[in-house]
């Protein structure tokens, strides 16, 4: 029973946290090159900034520098490996936007693998008390409100369907909910593969922001409205990581 419970409270906090930022994302998009350009500047920096003030400390400390690095640049090599399998895939319909589209696949596969973790804690959690897990649960919903934000924008964009977006967020949220029930099943977890996975999703973002997101807002607009939106973005992130 208390697996079960565990299971719908990590993809119920994963599921109501992303489809908010979902709708968030879905009435401030398509208001034109400037807003959609400070847009993508300000989840740029919030990525950044979840990525530096919460995944990769959290990865150091739990496995170590040396394990750290290890799986970012595991992360890195994995997104070079699969933008260059997705760059030579014949099987993407011509009516998506190809960049935005590959994105968008990344950033999930990144988002799906740090959510893991968060469902662990999770579950971990609900193991000592409920009422605590529940605490930790919402918290981690308040957190995941602009990281689907950053999910949703590259999907709006490459004019993927609303159905097929909603599938990807209910993906993300269960390995959210899996996370739960290896929190709560295993009395021991490998703190290196917790480490490794953490780090493997902040080298895919740390890839996909640097080298993407902030080159693309800039194509977008050009001007100190792109600097202080990738700011505010770093600002809030900080105030999650620390809240």
């Amino acid at each position: 029973m208390i697996h079960n419970l565990s299971f719908l409270i990590g993809s119920g906090t994963g599921l109501i946290g992303l489809s908010i930022g979902l709708l968030l994302t879905y009435r401030l998009s398509n208001k034109g090159e400037k807003f959609e350009g400070v847009m993508l500047a300000f989840t740029a920096g919030l990525m950044l900034s979840i990525v530096c003030f919460e995944l990769l400390p959290k990865a150091f400390d739990i496995g170590g520098l040396y394990v750290g690095l290890i799986g970012i640049g595991i992360g890195i090599l994995f997104v070079i490996l699969l933008e260059d399998y997705i760059d030579k895939s014949d099987r993407i319909n011509e009516n998506i936007d190809t960049i935005y589209f590959n994105r968008a696949i990344l950033i999930s596969i990144a988002f799906m693998v740090h959510n893991i973790p968060e469902g662990i804690a999770i579950g971990s959690m609900i193991s000592l008390s409920i009422s605590e897990g529940l605490r930790f649960a919402f918290a981690i919903l308040i957190h995941n409100i602009p990281e689907g934000m950053i999910i949703a924008l590259p999907l709006i964009k490459s004019r993927v369907k609303l159905p097929y977006i909603i599938l990807i967020i209910f993906t993300i949220s269960l390995s959210m909910g899996l996370g739960g029930i290896a929190g709560l099943s295993l009395s021991q977890i490998s703190k290196e593969c917790i480490s490794l996975s953490l780090a493997v999703a902040g080298g895919i973002m740390l890839y996909i922001t640097s080298g993407e997101i902030i080159v693309k807002s800039m194509n977008h607009w050009k001007g100190r409205s792109i600097t202080l939106s990738i700011i505010l973005g770093v600002i809030l992130g900080i105030v999650l990581s620390y809240s």
